[in-house]
């Protein structure tokens, strides 16, 4: 199977699971909860945590 047919299917399988997940709410009545985006508690930007904030790397640096 070449890369391009593989891609294909993973597309294929992501979007199966998907409808899957919708229906299991729809009959479950539950709302999937959203992922927090992770907030670095060194400077307080969204998108990373501590252990790999960009200000560590320059921090280092000096």
């Amino acid at each position: 199977m070449d890369l391009d047919s593989k891609i294909a299917r993973v597309k294929e399988l992501i979007a199966k699971r998907e409808d899957l997940n919708a229906e299991l709410g729809e009959l479950l009545g539950g709302v999937a909860r959203e992922r927090r985006v992770p907030k670095c508690s060194k400077c307080n930007e969204p998108g990373h945590r501590a252990s790999t904030c960009p200000s560590k790397a320059v921090d280092a640096a000096n």
